[in-house]
């Protein structure tokens, strides 16, 4: 039924300019005890923005430094490289896309305590490459994102703007690693596989360290820094042996706008809440409003009338 609906809203603009609101407000797979949102709103991509709360835009910065050598694989002892060392540091970018949102017990996301979620995306092709009905095409979304962060513990929300303190511990929370094209003994760019390390993984002894977050946001702007150590070794299998595995320094920092269009309305004061209006037509800044702002019109016309009326349509397009 809902994907008939949203065949309709695409092909009678002028029905659901009246309509639009009992859409979203009404949508039966909406439920108001959970965090997700209807999943009818005209032009919003679902795959990223499912939950209430605060989407803000910007760019994901990655920086390798600190690199290296892990010594246990030199099994000959042979002269290492200079072209990685201390002093190389690579840099590379994706666009970004942070969420912060509700916790809750019913929740598909990652069993956690934090009472937020904090989700930072990244894109090939800024979010656009595979934009359609989530219901339709939802998981080919997941081979644009080059990176994805989830929440780890918190240890602390506070303040305003609001301020959010988190420690990865690598025995329950396992950050996704990824692959990075820099440059090799052999290369001057190769493709890396990088995985997060932790303190137990430390068996060099170069002081490892779990991985740490701190994030600031408000209703204008987000700023995400989140610290650690990776190891990385090559993937071709020809330079394994003249370039062994690294440890190195990771920092990951995004700053992002908030996307007002996208976004609930944010509450003041702790604990952190937001206002849901994505869907309800209640906010004028959302990507929703013009065509699902029709909130009077759907206190004038029964409940029984619009339908009639939709049914009317649907039948007379049939003829």
């Amino acid at each position: 039924m809902m994907r008939q609906l949203h065949a309709l809203q695409h092909a009678l603009p002028l029905l659901f300019s009246i309509t639009s609101t009992v859409l979203g407000k009404e949508d039966k797979y909406y439920n108001a005890g959970l965090n997700y949102r209807p999943e009818n709103i005209t032009g919003l991509d679902y795959y990223y923005y499912p939950w209430k709360g605060s989407y803000y835009n910007g760019t994901v910065a990655f920086t390798i430094s600190s690199i290296s050598f892990r010594e246990d694989y030199n099994y000959d002892d042979e002269k290492l490289c200079s072209r990685l060392s201390n002093d190389y540091t690579y840099t590379f970018s994706y666009p970004g896309l942070l969420g912060i949102t509700p916790t809750e017990g019913g929740d598909e996301r990652p069993q956690n305590t934090n009472p937020l979620n904090v989700i930072l995306s990244t894109s090939y092709s800024n979010f656009t490459k595979y934009f359609s009905d989530y219901n339709e095409n939802g998981s080919m979304q997941i081979r644009d994102e080059f990176w994805i962060f989830e929440s780890i513990d918190f240890s602390g929300v506070g303040g305003s703007p609001f301020r959010v303190l988190g420690t990865s511990d690598f025995g329950e929370t396992n950050l996704l690693g990824f692959r990075m094209n820099m440059s090799s003994c052999t290369n001057s760019v190769s493709w890396w596989d990088a995985q997060w390390a932790s303190e137990d993984w430390d068996d060099d002894e170069i002081d490892v360290e779990n991985a740490t977050l701190t994030l600031t946001f408000d209703s204008h702007s987000a700023n995400f820094m989140l610290q650690g150590y990776i190891y990385a070794q090559v993937l071709n299998k020809d330079e394994e042996e003249e370039t062994l595995p690294i440890d190195a320094k990771i920092k990951v920092e995004f700053l992002g706008n908030h996307d007002d269009a996208r976004s609930d309305i944010l509450n003041e004061g702790v604990p952190v809440s937001w206002t849901s209006t994505v869907g309800f037509g209640n906010n004028s800044a959302n990507i929703d409003y013009e065509t699902g702002g029709a909130g009077p019109v759907y206190g004038m016309l029964p409940g029984g009338l619009v339908w009639g009326l939709v049914g009317f349509v649907v039948g007379v397009g049939f003829l």
